[in-house]
């Protein structure tokens, strides 16, 4: 990896460095952070500049890391004073009585001091497992967590790193329906409503951007599209305008036909957002794709993970792997209080291999190199 110069900017549907040079972007997301114990996966297994140097060994030069707004702040805006469980850190003794904040914002600042580039990505309002729409986390507010709260948790976060050329920000996760004020409201973009129940998406991105780049003036800053983040069809009439916009999507299997051809898979996303590269409008970043690496490597060399493979190849979309993490940690789904992820399970869709975290899914790497400048 050659470590990024930044700060990062715009041209059309290039992101360049201070150099004015493009640059691709090519990563992997580090969760935890957004999950119920609030510490990234990992750093009880190792030291984590340990691990930051295999991700930029592996040829990567960003990291994504998830956080709710609860790893910051209470529903009420108030920061968080309980120090991180120390038991998670058990590789990094520096970190012991940290807060969960403390930890965060420790991790950005190491990663960004290999040369990597850190996204802090808002994935959830209360901590826990990530994303239906019973979590009631698909807008950036529901009844106990108020806009403001959102708002001024970013503000904290880019306030953290305001003099970091390093760092950008993905402002909301995976936009899905929530049920607040007793009503299940959808995401909408572009609408431009407002009222006691807004839902215009584009409209909070287009606020909240002005807002962080007046904390942090030159970053970048993500959006993502509506249905969980894989429907960009809005912005053609209605963008996300201003300096350091970058437009998001996520893409996993679930979202296409079983046996869908390439022609048709192109298709497919070139609709929902490719075009914007292929128009010259906005960068595209697909801060999400992933799958399940426990199936034969035959299954995997074969159907949509290659097929993404091509499209954001050939398109020069920028790539963020989910996840890197070989275990998971406990990770409950908000409103519904359903355990979805058990401490210490094996994280299939890791980078990472082992309950040590000491291998690596190399077959995986292996398929991602025409990703990875």
């Amino acid at each position: 990896m050659t470590a990024l110069a930044g700060p990062l900017t715009v041209a059309g549907s290039q992101i360049l460095d201070a150099a004015g040079t493009p640059v691709r972007l090519a990563g992997v997301n580090w969760g935890g952070a957004q999950q119920d114990e609030m510490i990234p996966y990992g750093l009880d297994k190792l030291d984590r500049h340990a691990i930051i140097a295999r991700i930029a060994g592996w040829g990567l030069n960003h990291v994504r890391i998830p956080f709710a707004l609860g790893t910051f702040v209470s529903s009420n805006g108030t920061p968080k004073t309980a120090p991180a469980k120390a038991a998670r850190l058990a590789a990094n003794p520096d970190l012991i009585g940290m807060t969960p904040a403390g930890v965060y914002a420790q991790l950005v600042s190491d990663i960004t001091a290999a040369g990597l580039y850190a996204i802090p990505n808002q994935h959830l309002l209360w901590p826990g497992w990530c994303c239906s729409q019973d979590d009631n986390a698909g807008l950036w507010y529901n009844d106990n967590w108020p806009s403001a709260t959102f708002t001024n948790t970013w503000l904290l976060v880019a306030a953290l790193f305001a003099g970091n050329d390093l760092v950008g920000y993905d402002l909301h996760n995976e936009p899905r329906p929530a049920t607040i004020g007793g009503q299940l409201r959808t995401p909408t973009w572009g609408t431009g409503n407002g009222g006691s129940y807004p839902t215009d998406i584009r409209a909070m991105y287009q606020a909240t951007t002005g807002r962080i780049r007046a904390v942090h003036p030159g970053c970048l800053v993500f959006c993502e599209g509506l249905n969980y983040a894989a429907d960009l069809t809005g912005w053609a009439a209605h963008p996300v305008t201003g300096a350091g916009v970058v437009a998001s999507i996520h893409d996993y299997p679930w979202f296409h036909p079983a046996g869908q051809a390439q022609a048709a898979y192109d298709a497919q996303m070139d609709a929902a957002a490719g075009y914007l590269v292929t128009s010259g409008t906005a960068p595209l970043w697909a801060g999400e794709f992933g799958a399940n690496t426990d199936v034969p490597l035959a299954a995997m060399q074969s159907g949509w993970l290659p097929q993404f493979i091509s499209w954001a190849s050939r398109r020069g979309v920028h790539t963020c792997w989910w996840e890197l993490g070989a275990t998971a940690v406990l990770g409950t789904e908000p409103t519904t209080n359903a355990v979805k992820m058990q401490a210490g399970q094996r994280e299939a869709y890791g980078l990472m291999a082992g309950q040590d975290w000491a291998g690596t899914q190399a077959d995986l790497l292996a398929m991602l190199a025409p990703l990875i400048p």
